[in-house]
């Protein structure tokens, strides 16, 4: 019975490679059916934790085979995503060497890097350092398909649909692995659902529920950018009220 968190999180791993799996057909619908994969990791990542908890299992198996899992499905899986659409939008050659190909290494290995740090290191107080992969990699993944997914919702809405030419700009392809590396590798205190919940908590809470009610299909960054926000609101709190009392 305590090995049931286990087997919750290697189907976690098991979403991650038949992602990969979808990925490999080079089918047009490959990307959008390795993102609904991932989504249900991102469920099972969710809920192994939850169960560990309960059942007091949780161990340094248990945490190993969270991160390990975690890599292929937040990691290898949106950094594929990218190389697909890298190679859609023409901004590298299929053949022949070309830097832009690889840059969605990046992503994994910043992936890695975090992974293996949370592992090790020990954090004073309640949240995270940096950003969860889990979070970083669900958002580029839809970031991805955004220019696919948005375009009915920003006409219904009465945006201009030129607007969409923003997520298919050359340099926006290329640093944003980058910007997502150095947030998932950096030192910035991230706010974690765990323990006693804050204002900031429940800020977060209400914005995606109003993100999804909105924009639904762009909800992988708006989410991340509005969790952002809220670390580092948090943070100026928690520094403003250690320096008064």
């Amino acid at each position: 019975m305590k090995q049931i968190a286990n087997y919750i999180t290697l189907g976690n791993l098991l979403c991650g490679l038949m992602a990969i799996s979808a990925l490999a057909t080079g089918d047009s619908h490959a990307p959008l059916m390795a993102l609904s994969f991932m989504g249900a990791a991102a469920v099972l990542d969710f809920f192994d934790g939850f169960v560990a908890r309960l059942m007091k299992a949780d161990g340094e198996m248990g945490k190993q085979l969270d991160s390990l899992a975690d890599l292929v499905s937040f990691g290898v899986v949106p950094g594929l995503i990218w190389r697909h659409y890298m190679l859609e939008l023409g901004y590298c050659s299929s053949s022949g060497f070309c830097i832009n190909q690889y840059v969605w290494v990046l992503i994994p290995l910043a992936a890695a890097w975090r992974l293996a740090r949370f592992n090790v290191q020990s954090v004073d107080g309640p949240g995270f350092v940096g950003v969860p992969a889990p979070m970083m990699g669900l958002a580029l993944a839809a970031w991805a398909l955004m220019p696919y997914a948005l375009e009915q919702e920003l006409i219904a809405l009465g945006w201009k649909a030129s607007m969409l030419g923003f997520f298919n700009q050359f340099y926006v392809w290329l640093y944003m692995p980058l910007c997502a590396a150095y947030l998932m590798v950096g030192e910035t205190r991230m706010i974690a659902f765990k323990g006693k919940p804050s204002v900031w908590h429940f800020a977060f809470l209400a914005y995606s529920v109003l993100a999804l009610l909105v924009l639904p299909y762009a909800a992988g960054p708006l989410l991340l950018s509005g969790y952002l926000i809220c670390s580092v609101l948090a943070n100026f709190a928690a520094k403003q009220s250690n320096s008064t009392s």
